[in-house]
């Protein structure tokens, strides 16, 4: 773990504590007073086409969340040891947020064939990093005792989310495949914001068992003298 600890650094950790809650939140709002929408049926990408009279508030969620989660990201980058973990991390993050504003720039349409794939895939281009990540993330928790139930949470996170691609296709689903969406968004935005609160405020968990024995080393050394 680098020593990164100034204002700077935390002010771009806090961005990933806030971005999430914040993304939530919209999402649920602008489903409860957007009419003619079903939230427990509608996609929440629905809520974005351009018949809808809410959808600019839903694309600028989007632009706020993904700036938010690049400088999150870019907290995350300057904290951590430079590992390749720790990059591949950061990389797939960086295409989350990125993902994430493309969904606003390119927002769904039900009369557009075109249009409607373009937005899939932003939106594979936005969640599938974003789990991608948290699986990364399990090389550096599954280890480390301390970090046990982080590791089972990205796992069980992970796990329930692997119905995502097929909400809208498979039948039984589609009644309940708003409600569903929301839910699975919910635990990854749930794991985002648990993991940067605790790169804010505990980033000593996070350091690499190397890392510790030469601080101890160093800390020994000056005692000594």
């Amino acid at each position: 773990m680098k020593q990164c600890g100034d204002r700077l650094t935390q002010l771009f950790l806090f961005c990933g504590i806030l971005a999430p809650p914040v993304m939530m939140i919209a999402i649920l709002v602008i489903g409860q007073i957007t009419p003619n929408y079903d939230p427990i049926s509608d996609s929440i990408s629905r809520m974005g086409t351009p018949d809808k009279p809410y959808a600019m508030m839903l694309h600028g969620g989007y632009f706020i969340y993904g700036i938010l989660m690049l400088m999150a990201t870019y907290g995350l980058y300057r904290i951590m040891d430079h590992t390749d973990n720790v990059k591949k991390i950061a990389i797939l993050l960086g295409i989350h947020a990125v993902g994430t504003v493309l969904l606003a720039i390119f927002p769904d349409s039900i009369d557009t064939p075109y249009k409607h794939v373009i937005h899939d895939v932003m939106s594979t281009t936005c969640y599938l990093p974003l789990l991608l990540s948290i699986l990364v993330f399990r090389r550096i928790t599954r280890y480390r005792e301390i970090l046990r139930v982080l590791d089972v949470l990205a796992l069980s996170i992970i796990v329930i989310n692997l119905p995502m691609p097929v909400i809208n296709i498979v039948s039984f689903l589609r009644p309940i495949g708003g409600l569903l969406q929301r839910f699975l968004i919910g635990t990854s935005f749930l794991w985002l914001t648990l993991i940067f609160y605790l790169l804010h405020k505990k980033d000593y968990l996070f350091k690499e068992p190397e890392t510790q024995l030469n601080q101890g080393r160093l800390t020994l050394e000056s005692a000594l003298r």
